[in-house]
């Protein structure tokens, strides 16, 4: 016959890390002594002790056994939280078919546990400092901390994204903040302006600071001048100043943090820019510049996951890389730039057959363009007196950022017509497109390079 349980206590409560025990009796209303193990059943199971786990029972209603169960649920963040249901079952060693099962509850009261730091990622700068709040639950409710951020002395502005942070039981979030000083310093020692940052955690009285300094450095530290270059130096002074206002952006709320770039890697020309994933960007967008040359390029990436990009058709020398997130459509500011050498690319020499006026250029493998592609120019090949201006034009396009450009022979594939009396042309083209919009917009991208462009369907 199965055996007779009772528990103790039903309910039963305690904190996550402590413990809480209870007893359990067990009867053997059958006609022989019994063996029997004892067992906890459930979630509490993990953590729950049973002494004696085996126990020997004789027969008859007055005589029992009294086991004793202890819960000792975990510490925080780890605990469970709330009602935690569990069986004790008593099974029969010699069959398992005789057995009973009670039930109790365990109520594991929750735990609030918030650690908060202020991390400097360059609290030092002409412009701008950046810092980072990170926000530790070392508790077992998830918690909404809401965070505020001012100066006494209003020298300073702020951007603090977000300012309202859910932060997981056992996770930590960072909230990202940039401090501007108000008003520019162009010479002098640094200044050290104080701030606190105000964190509060909702339906909760838990309210804390913390302190933070950002050091505004000079634009100028140091300056070198002779009385006979005091006019230049005031010009430079003023340009500065003006530069200083100017590049003094409004930061609006929502702006997405700069992005550091981790590494350049050279590879012949051109450099692969690797940088940090910023979990608030939507898209990128990459800057370049080479040194001792005006102008700069701009290139984006689209995919938020992609966090490295290969920026070809470089010339040999050193360039400088940024790199900013855009979230939807607001972009953020650029991060320090990172410069890196060039290689030289690696030489494709293109052989341009001397031209004739009674034999076309030997033609070489057959090729068709695959794709859409984009067709830059022709160049017949008996034109003596522009021979080389197709390598001219491919030349220019690659400098320009064109990926892809290629010179064939148009002998060697049915796409391409040839020219006049029936002598081949030199056809400079891009090929590969998935779709024919892609394929214009590379044409109008660089059509003020090759003067004109002409997009067509190749093999599907």
């Amino acid at each position: 016959m199965d055996p007779v349980l009772v528990l103790a206590q039903g309910t039963l409560a305690t904190d996550p890390g402590g413990q809480v025990r209870t007893r359990v009796t067990v009867r053997n209303v059958g006609d022989i002594v019994a063996q029997y193990r004892v067992e906890v059943l459930g979630e509490a199971a993990r953590w729950s002790t049973v002494v004696p786990q085996h126990v020997s029972v004789l027969p008859g209603e007055s005589e029992e056994q009294t086991v004793e169960i202890v819960f000792r649920p975990p510490p925080a963040p780890a605990a469970p939280v709330g009602t935690i249901p569990f069986g004790v079952r008593c099974v029969s060693l010699e069959n398992r078919d005789v057995a009973a099962v009670v039930e109790g509850d365990v109520v594991v009261s929750p735990v609030q546990g918030l650690d908060v730091r202020l991390r400097p990622d360059g609290p030092k700068g002409a412009r701008a400092g950046r810092f980072r709040v990170e926000l530790r639950n070392t508790g077992t409710t998830d918690l909404s901390v809401s965070l505020e951020v001012a100066d006494a002395a209003e020298l300073l502005r702020f951007v603090l994204a977000p300012q309202v942070v859910e932060v997981p039981a056992g996770r930590t979030v960072p909230a990202y903040l940039a401090v501007q000083a108000r008003n520019p310093k162009l010479l002098g020692k640094p200044v050290p302006h104080a701030f606190t940052v105000t964190y509060r955690v909702s339906r909760s009285d838990r309210v804390g600071e913390l302190p933070g300094t950002f050091e505004q450095r000079a634009v100028i530290r140091k300056l070198w001048i002779v009385l006979a270059l005091l006019l230049v130096v005031a010009a430079v002074l003023g340009y500065l100043w003006l530069r200083g206002q100017g590049g003094a952006a409004v930061l609006r709320e929502g702006t997405p943090p700069p992005v550091e770039i981790a590494e350049l890697e050279p590879v012949p020309g051109g450099v692969r820019v690797v940088w940090v994933h910023s979990p608030y960007a939507t898209a990128y967008g990459i800057q370049e510049w080479t040194k001792g040359v005006a102008g700069t390029s701009s290139e984006v990436v689209d995919d938020p996951v992609q966090t490295r990009f290969l920026w070809e058709g470089l010339t040999e020398g050193e360039h400088c890389f940024q790199v900013r997130a855009v979230a939807g459509d607001v972009p953020g500011s650029f991060g320090e730039e990172m410069c890196e050498t060039v290689p030289p690319a690696e030489a494709i020499a293109t052989e341009t057959p001397e031209p004739t006026e009674t034999a076309a250029a030997p033609a070489g493998a057959p090729f068709e363009p695959q794709g859409f592609y984009v067709r830059w120019g022709n160049f017949p090949q008996d034109d003596t007196a522009n021979a080389g201006a197709a390598d001219t034009m491919v030349a220019a396009l690659q400098g320009a950022g064109a990926l892809g450009v290629q010179l064939k022979n148009s002998a060697d594939s049915t796409a391409f017509q040839e020219g006049a009396n029936g002598v081949p042309n030199w056809v400079v083209f891009t090929e590969g497109f998935p779709d024919e919009p892609t394929a214009q917009a590379e044409c109008q991208r660089f059509k003020a390079v090759a003067s004109q462009c002409i997009v067509q369907r190749g093999v599907q």
